[in-house]
């Protein structure tokens, strides 16, 4: 009788520890600049943290690392797109992002997309190989002048990549580097939004 009280008391902390897990929130950024604590269950309440450090061009990025999931494994448009503008690649309840995201990995291949949108006139770059600490200076990247399906570029290790983001509610340039790929499954990026040139 004792071991299984001992097993139940066991099986209890791990359910407990399991759920607190679980309960981790999301960091984002609302349209209207509020930092917020998004939970898996679609409630979200103000960050109160000290918000992050923003690097300067030629440093680490800060905090930006996330890993996409290939969207035609998984059949998970989410898991496969990523909001540089709020952060996040998971968004339950579209409550941040409202459904507009920045980047794509993996709709074909190891194609990264940034034509999300009707209105997108967003642009993408691949720069080559490069790490972060020979980025010197971001070349502009003028968005189409009308909506415009761009076209992907395929995932490469080491290689760095431009995103001019336009659309009607946004317009910024961001920097990623692609860290990690596993072949029609996931790819690992560090990212960081870079001031327009």
């Amino acid at each position: 009788m004792r071991h299984l009280f001992m097993a139940g008391f066991v099986m209890l902390q791990i359910l407990c520890a399991y759920s607190i897990l679980a309960q981790t929130p999301t960091r984002g950024v609302t349209e209207a600049g509020q930092r917020v604590l998004l939970f898996s269950d679609g409630t979200w309440k103000p960050d109160v943290s000290k918000p992050p450090k923003a690097s300067p061009i030629g440093k680490p990025p800060s905090p930006g690392r996330i890993t996409l999931l290939a969207r035609t494994k998984y059949q998970d448009y989410q898991k496969a797109t990523f909001s540089f503008e709020h952060g996040i690649r998971d968004d339950p309840g579209l409550k941040l992002t409202m459904n507009d995201w920045d980047l794509q990995f993996g709709n074909g291949g190891d194609a990264l997309d940034v034509t999300m949108v009707t209105d997108d006139r967003s642009r993408i770059k691949d720069l080559g190989a490069m790490k972060w600490s020979n980025v010197r200076k971001v070349p502009e990247l003028p968005a189409h002048p009308v909506p415009t399906r761009e076209p992907g570029v395929p995932a490469v290790v080491g290689h760095m990549y431009l995103v001019h983001t336009r659309d009607s509610n946004s317009d910024f340039y961001a920097l990623f580097r692609v860290e990690e790929l596993v072949h029609g499954d996931s790819c690992t990026i560090t990212w960081k939004i870079v001031p327009n040139p």
